[in-house]
């Protein structure tokens, strides 16, 4: 089976942790605030906190950020992305209010964000979904005409700019995950990057049990237990080094998919003209996505759908989102986040992808819409 992902370790992650076991330090400590500074000086952030994930990582920023001082506050996240976006707003007690993306790229669509103000309205999440830049440009004057924050979830954004800017350091505050299918991994892992002192500040409390460090016992405020272990900066050390050569057989492997796929049945998203785009996944678009996956599957691939909308998730019913217009769990406001499910389709990603399972990839498709030419897909939402 050619798999979905695997994370690309080797010999250079085996030796930074022996040193960790060497030196008997294997909770946070030296690798994890090194791997901090390496962060920062990579995406030009003045401040890099690491945690446990991505999803913290979030959670962590909108504290930090002081939104939970309103009684109720909502925050606009886009409709089309991985379900930890939401969660965090919640667990910071806020409510999400969903917009819709554009069909294009899966990224942000601020006409449906505007939608979703209302008075309660205090942040908007920019979601650089599969390893591409929201317009930062419209994101950043959407929220000063509107008087809100910005949050940037670059969780899939390693290595990822916006004319030339790292993204994740153009709002208050941003987040990368390391995740074992992330673009570096740690297994699990967060990172918060900002160039405001005081939420840097505030979120090192926050993940150090109420203290600005480690050692004593003062709390100056409630916090928790959400910090990252040596053995976990370690990995990500090793990763960093290698990290050029990750982005670059990414965008080798994307441009192959593309080459070898470029048939009628099959469609891609658009690259953003502005972006530099680290693919997270490689993707196509399909008339029939779940029976090509099988057909796949019976051929040795593994293949994953496009995210789930969340308006459409169980969890998600109208007593858990918030107030704003497009909130409703109604499909008829969000065509481009559900037309994105029906017909999206995530092949093999790895980085250790060889160029011969690669191609036989593509030839199983290309196989696949010989027998089914007629499976031509269509830009209306409804088919």
């Amino acid at each position: 089976m050619i798999k979905i992902f695997e994370p690309f370790l080797g010999e250079e992650e085996k030796k930074e942790l022996s040193r960790c076991i060497d030196a008997n330090w294997i909770t946070g400590g030296p690798k994890v605030k090194e791997f901090e500074d390496e962060i920062a000086l990579l995406t030009g952030a003045d401040y890099a906190v690491s945690c446990m994930n991505g999803t913290i990582a979030l959670y962590m920023s909108l504290v930090a950020m002081e939104l939970d001082k309103s009684e109720y506050f909502e925050v606009i996240v886009p409709d089309f992305t991985f379900i930890a976006s939401a969660n965090a707003v919640v667990l910071a007690g806020g409510r999400p209010v969903f917009c819709d993306v554009k069909r294009e790229t899966g990224n942000i669509d601020l006409e449906s964000a505007k939608k979703c103000l209302t008075v309660w309205t205090k942040a908007i999440m920019p979601v650089h979904i599969y390893g591409q830049s929201a317009n930062m440009d419209q994101v950043l004057a959407f929220a000063e005409t509107h008087h809100i924050k910005v949050i940037e979830d670059a969780a899939q954004g390693v290595g990822v700019y916006w004319k030339g800017k790292a993204v994740g350091t153009f709002g208050e505050v941003g987040i990368h995950s390391y995740y074992a299918d992330k673009t570096i991994s740690t297994g699990e892992g967060g990172m918060v990057l900002t160039n405001n002192k005081e939420i840097a500040n505030r979120c090192i409390r926050l993940k150090h049990q109420g203290r600005a460090g480690r050692g004593w016992y003062i709390h100056e405020e409630i916090g928790y237990n959400f910090r990252m272990t040596d053995l976990q900066g370690a990995v990500g050390l090793a990763q960093l080094r290698k990290l050029d050569n990750i982005i670059q057989i990414k965008k080798d492997h994307e441009e192959i998919y593309r080459e070898k796929l470029k048939i009628d049945q099959v469609k891609f998203l658009e690259n953003n003209k502005f972006s530099s785009t680290v693919p997270f996944r490689h993707n196509i678009l399909v008339k029939n996505p779940t029976k090509l996956s099988k057909y796949l599957k019976e051929n040795g691939i593994e293949t994953k759908p496009f995210f789930s909308p969340l308006h459409l998730q169980p969890c998600y019913n109208d007593n858990h989102i918030g107030n704003g217009g497009t909130y409703k769990r109604d499909p008829n406001n969000f065509p481009n986040s559900v037309w994105l499910n029906m017909h999206g389709l995530s092949l093999p990603s790895s980085v250790s992808l060889t160029l011969n399972e690669i191609h036989y990839v593509c030839k199983t498709i290309v196989n696949y819409f010989k027998e089914n030419s007629d499976e031509n897909i269509s830009d209306n939402p409804n088919t």
